[in-house]
């Protein structure tokens, strides 16, 4: 995502110690993945998950992701997503970048 230099961690042990610590981030509470929502950790995630070749990181990517997209306990359908998008409109009302982000699934 930083352009065409930038390179992949080659170390397997490495790539998955970092994708576990998010993980971890993701189950320490609301605000930890509120703040990761808002640092759009999904989207890299995603496009993580469609380079990775190994399994087992594929898993915690899939774990991360499942809480990322979640809605907390107690908010309505929709909530986490609706979150991140006012966030951004929010920060940025002029750019209409991100006003598809109310039709994510």
């Amino acid at each position: 995502m930083e352009g065409p230099d930038k390179r992949r961690e080659t170390d397997r042990w490495a790539r998955l110690f970092l994708v576990e610590s998010i993980l971890l981030l993701c189950a320490s509470g609301r605000k930890s993945r509120e703040t990761l929502r808002l640092k759009r950790t999904y989207v890299i995630l995603k496009w993580a998950d469609m380079v990775e070749e190994d399994e087992d990181i594929n898993a915690q990517i899939y774990e991360c992701v499942q809480l990322l997209r979640r809605d907390e306990e107690g908010s309505e359908e929709g909530s986490s997503v609706k979150f991140v998008a006012d966030a951004y409109r929010s920060a940025a009302p002029e750019v209409g970048l991100f006003n598809d982000l109310d039709e994510m699934d």
